[in-house]
C-alpha cells in the first residue's frame, strides 16, 4: 500500500511539474499586452553628390542600464548586473558617385532584429540620403548582451531568461544606432577602399563535429578534426579618409566565424565577448596616430564554430586571449591592404522581405509551412550542456525521430510534441529579409539565420556562381543579420538532430530555400541593378513587457565606501583591484556614458576598456545603489601611483581613491 501511495505521489508531482512548466511557458502568451509597431518607408531618390567616393564612420555606446534580461543562453542567462565591456554600435556610411548610399552597422548584440532595422531606417530618413532598403544591421552574436528587442514573440519569450518585447529598450537602441548612422553620414569624406581575406586556424573548433562529418559519408567520421572543420577566413574592408592633403586610416569592417560564447552561461555582466578584443586590438594599435579609428567586427558563418577555449578556463581571460589573436590577425590583414587602396567605389544592394507563411514565388524548395522547435534545443549545444537535461532521451543530440518521420519536419523530435501546434505560426519568426550587398569586389550576404560551416560553403558557392567572370570576388555570408530565425543546417546535418538541427525551425530544406532565394536575388541584382522589395507600410504586433527604466538620472551624489583592495581572482579572471562605490540606484544609472577610470602616472585606463568592471550589488533603503568597481590591470603590478576616479556632479568633477 505504501509503495502504491509513493507511486501516486510521484505521478502527482510529475503531473504538477508538467502543468507548472506549461503554465509558465504559456503565461506571456495569455496575459502579456501587445505592442503594435508600424513602419513607413517613403521613396528616397538617389541624390547626385559629386565625382568622388565618400565614406563616414561613427560609434555609439549602446550599453543599457543594469537589470535587463540577456539573450542567447535562454533560461540559463541572468539579468545584467553591470558590465565587463561596453556594448557598441559602429556605423559605416558608403557612397559611390551616382550610386545608392549604404549604411552598414555592426552591433555588439546577440542578434539582428527586423523591427530594429526598420525603425533605424525610419529615423535616419530625414537626416541622411540612405534609402530604407540600403540599411543593414550586422551583429557579433555575443551571448552576454540584452534581449527583448527582436521581431518575433517566440524569441522575445524564449531567447532570454525573461519574456516580452521591451518597447523602451527598443527605442533606446533605435535612437542610439540611428544617431551613429547620422553621425557617420555627417562625417563623410573622400575615401579610399581595399578588401582582403586571410585565414586563421587555431582559435575555433567545430562543436558539432558528428553532424558536420555526416556531410561526407565517404569519409571516416572518426578522423574528423574539430580544429580544421571551421571557417578560418577573415574578410576585411579597409577605409582611409582624406585628411588635408593625404589619406589616413579611418576604419575597418571585418567578418569572422566564431560563436560569441567564450563567456559562459549564468554570468551576469554585459560583455561583448571575444569581439571586444578583436575590435580593440586594431584600434589601440593605431590610436596614437589615428585616435578616431574604428574597427567593427561581425559574424560570418559561425553556427557550429565555437571559440577554442582551454578546458576548464572558459571565461574572461580565454575570451581575451582568443579575441586578441583575432585582433592581431585583423591588424596584419589591414596593413597588408595599404598597397591595394583605390578611390573607386562601386556599390549595389538588393533587399527582399518575404513572409514565410505566404505562398512564395518561385517556390518554397521544401521549406516547411510553419516553424517547429526541436526537442534537442532544450538539450543545449555542445559546450553548454546542463545536467541532466542535456543527456535525457529525446533531448540529447543525435536522437532523431526514426518513426513517423514522413512529415515536413522529418527527423526532428518536436519539443512538447503536438502541443507545440497550440502556438500559432505567427508567433514564430516569419518575416525574413534577404539582402545582397556589394562593395567593389566584396559581396556580403546578410541572412537572419545562424549558418553552419558547410551551409555557408554551399551558400557562398551558389552566390559566387551568379557573379560576372573576370573579378576576384570575395563572397561572405553574415549570420543573424537584420533578424533571427534560429539555425540553417545542411539536410545531412539535420538528419542527426544535434542542437543546430533541432533549432532549424523550418525543416530540413531550410538551406535549399536560402540558397535559391540568395542566388535569385544576386542574379537579379546583376541584371537589374538595385532592388527594393520591402513593403512600404508594415505593422508588427509583439507581446510586451518593460524592463528598461522610465527615466535615467543625471549623476547624483557618489562616494567611495572602501579603500582599494587587491584580490588574486581565479584562473578565468586573473587578479584585480576592487573597491565599493555608492551612486544612483541601478535603474537610474546610465551605463552608456563615461563613468569611471584609473589614472596612473603614465596612462589613463577608461571604462571603454575591458580593464574596468562595474557590478551592482544592491540598492539601499535610502535610494542609493551599491556597486563593486574592479580593475584588472594588464600588468600584475602597475608601475607608478594609480588612483580610481568616478565622475560626479560635484564641483571637483571627479571622485578619486588611491591604490595603497
Amino acid at each position: 500500500m505504501r509503495i502504491l501511495r509513493t507511486r501516486y505521489l510521484l505521478l502527482l508531482l510529475l503531473f504538477a511539474g508538467i502543468l507548472g512548466g506549461l503554465l509558465h511557458t504559456a503565461w506571456p502568451f495569455l496575459f502579456y499586452p501587445r505592442q503594435n509597431l508600424s513602419f513607413s518607408f517613403p521613396v528616397q531618390p538617389i541624390t547626385a553628390d559629386d565625382s568622388t567616393a565618400k565614406a563616414g564612420i561613427a560609434e555609439r555606446d549602446i550599453t543599457p542600464p543594469a537589470g535587463i534580461p540577456k539573450f542567447g543562453y535562454s533560461a540559463w542567462a541572468k539579468d545584467a548586473d553591470g558590465f565587463r565591456t561596453r556594448l557598441k554600435a559602429r556605423a559605416f556610411y558608403l557612397k559611390g558617385p551616382g550610386q545608392t548610399p549604404l549604411a552598414i552597422v555592426q552591433l555588439d548584440l546577440g542578434s539582428g532584429s527586423l523591427v530594429l532595422r526598420h525603425r533605424v531606417a525610419e529615423l535616419i530618413a530625414d537626416h541622411t540620403d540612405v534609402p530604407a532598403h540600403a540599411v543593414t544591421l550586422l551583429v557579433t552574436h555575443t551571448h552576454s548582451g540584452p534581449g527583448q528587442y527582436l521581431g518575433s514573440d517566440f524569441y522575445n519569450v524564449f531567447g532570454s531568461n525573461r519574456a516580452g518585447f521591451d518597447p523602451a529598450l527598443f527605442e533606446f537602441f533605435s535612437q542610439r544606432i540611428a544617431d551613429a548612422v547620422i553621425n557617420a553620414y555627417e562625417s563623410r569624406r573622400e575615401a579610399r577602399f581595399a578588401v582582403g581575406q586571410s585565414d586563421l586556424f587555431g582559435v575555433t573548433h567545430n562543436r558539432a563535429i558528428g553532424a558536420w562529418a555526416n556531410n561526407f559519408p565517404e569519409q571516416d567520421p572518426s578522423t574528423a578534426d574539430p580544429m580544421q572543420a571551421v571557417n578560418p577566413t577573415m574578410t576585411l574592408l579597409r577605409i582611409d579618409q582624406r585628411r588635408g592633403d593625404r589619406f589616413e586610416p579611418a576604419g575597418a569592417l571585418s567578418l569572422y566565424s566564431i560563436h560569441g560564447t567564450a563567456i559562459p552561461p549564468f554570468t551576469r555582466p554585459y560583455h561583448a565577448d571575444v569581439w571586444h578584443w578583436i575590435s580593440e586590438q586594431l584600434e589601440s594599435e593605431l590610436a596614437s596616430d589615428y585616435p578616431q579609428f574604428i574597427h567593427g567586427p561581425a559574424q560570418a558563418t559561425h553556427a557550429d564554430n565555437n571559440p577554442a577555449w582551454k578546458e576548464g578556463l572558459r571565461g574572461d581571460r580565454e575570451a581575451e586571449r582568443i579575441g586578441k589573436a583575432l585582433g592581431k590577425h585583423a591588424s596584419q590583414l589591414f596593413h597588408s591592404l595599404e598597397s591595394q587602396l583605390t578611390d573607386t567605389l562601386n556599390t549595389a544592394v538588393a533587399s527582399r522581405q518575404l513572409d514565410l507563411l505566404d505562398d512564395i514565388d518561385p517556390g518554397r524548395f521544401g521549406l516547411c509551412e510553419r516553424a517547429i522547435a526541436g526537442a534537442s534545443v532544450a538539450g543545449a549545444a555542445n559546450g553548454d550542456e546542463v545536467f541532466p537535461i542535456s543527456y535525457l532521451p529525446f533531448l540529447k543530440e543525435n536522437w532523431p525521430r526514426r518513426v513517423f518521420s514522413d512529415n515536413c519536419q522529418g527527423a526532428k523530435q518536436w519539443m512538447l510534441s503536438k502541443l507545440q501546434l497550440l502556438l500559432p505560426a505567427e508567433r514564430f519568426p516569419h518575416q525574413a529579409l534577404f539582402q545582397i550587398v556589394r562593395i567593389n569586389d566584396l559581396v556580403v550576404v546578410p541572412l537572419p539565420w545562424e549558418i553552419t560551416l558547410e551551409s555557408g560553403n554551399r551558400l557562398r558557392q551558389a552566390v559566387a556562381s551568379t557573379l560576372p567572370e573576370g573579378s576576384d570576388w570575395k563572397v561572405e555570408i553574415s549570420s543573424l543579420a537584420n533578424g533571427y530565425f534560429g539555425y540553417a543546417v545542411t539536410p545531412e546535418e539535420y538528419a542527426l538532430q544535434y542542437y543546430e538541427g533541432g533549432h532549424t525551425l523550418y525543416g530540413p530544406h531550410t538551406l535549399d530555400f536560402l540558397i535559391q532565394q540568395s542566388e535569385r536575388l544576386s542574379r537579379e541584382l546583376q541584371q537589374q541593378g538595385d532592388i527594393n522589395d520591402i513593403p512600404a507600410q508594415q505593422t508588427f504586433s509583439l507581446l510586451s513587457r518593460q524592463y528598461f527604466p522610465d527615466s535615467l538620472a543625471s549623476p547624483g551624489t557618489r562616494r567611495w565606501l572602501s579603500e582599494p583592495t587587491r584580490h588574486d581572482g581565479d584562473a578565468t579572471t586573473g587578479p584585480y583591484w576592487s573597491l565599493l562605490l555608492e551612486a544612483e540606484p541601478a535603474d537610474q544609472l546610465a551605463l552608456d556614458r563615461p563613468l569611471m577610470a584609473v589614472h596612473c602616472d603614465d596612462k589613463v585606463i577608461s571604462d571603454d576598456s575591458a580593464e574596468l568592471q562595474l557590478l551592482h550589488q544592491q540598492d539601499t533603503e535610502k535610494g542609493h545603489g551599491r556597486y563593486e568597481v574592479r580593475w584588472y590591470p594588464t600588468t600584475p603590478s602597475p608601475s607608478g601611483a594609480c588612483r580610481f576616479f568616478v565622475s560626479t556632479n560635484q564641483p571637483q568633477a571627479v571622485l578619486s581613491a588611491p591604490l595603497p
